[in-house]
């Protein structure tokens, strides 16, 4: 396993094997960049989005960190540019398995998949996550709300930034917190994230409570998800 994410919670910066086909996917986000929905789980049905996550490398990565028989439930472009604002500091761990709570230290299942279609900076709306939080932070509290605005002082430490270039990637457990910053200058920015669990993983049938679990399970709307959007992965 990448020490690094054994240890932060993310991986080293990989390069995809086959950049060939970037440009035509950024293409087919900005055809696409109509609002949220437009963007997410279009692995099902524009091949060129699909076939990223089909990449050697990125295939190799995963299954070397993570193991196999996986499932792709969930892929989602992130386009910013002028007037983009910030995105709050949140983990990816939708759900458990069915109706089961959160476990946001459990890192034998659900996983994230990070890959710049453009170089991505600071200035562009960088990355930046909180490395070690997918663990117990003695004094840190995971007892909160899916999303947090600001952040907690005694993990303040751990900010750490994640640049990458055109045809980058990192994988992460989904329960590590991260954000991207607002957007500054330059010519804009596209990231396509896709979220991983284990075959047999079921859906919430009516839904899952965003939050981590505990005293704010009523702090975000619930989530609904489709059987439909899955496909296997590898």
């Amino acid at each position: 396993m990448d020490p690094r994410l054994q240890d932060e919670g993310l991986s080293d910066t990989y390069q995809l094997a086959d950049q060939s086909t970037l440009d035509e996917a950024c293409k087919v986000v900005s055809k696409l960049n109509t609002g949220a929905r437009a963007l997410m789980d279009r692995h099902l049905d524009v091949p060129v989005i699909k076939d990223l996550f089909f990449d050697k490398k990125l295939q190799a990565v995963v299954a070397e960190n993570f193991g196999t028989d996986l499932f792709l439930w969930r892929s989602n472009f992130f386009a910013k540019g002028e007037g983009c604002p910030q995105i709050s500091w949140h983990h990816d761990r939708h759900f458990e398995d069915g109706e089961s709570p959160i476990d946001i230290y459990n890192t034998d299942n659900h996983f994230s998949i990070l890959i710049a279609l453009t170089d991505i900076d600071r200035e562009a709306g960088g990355v930046e996550y909180m490395k070690g939080t997918q663990q117990r932070v003695e004094g840190f509290d995971r007892d909160l709300p899916r999303h947090i605005g600001d952040t907690p002082e005694i993990v303040a430490g751990r900010v750490t930034e994640l640049p990458l270039k055109r045809g980058e990637f990192v994988v992460f457990y989904s329960s590590l917190l991260h954000r991207s910053l607002a957007f500054g200058e330059g010519e804009g920015r596209i990231s396509m994230v896709g979220r991983l669990a284990r075959q047999g993983t079921r859906f919430p049938e009516v839904g899952a409570q965003n939050p981590a679990g505990g005293a704010q399970t009523e702090a975000e709307p619930i989530a609904k998800f489709k059987e439909s959007s899955k496909i296997p992965f590898n």
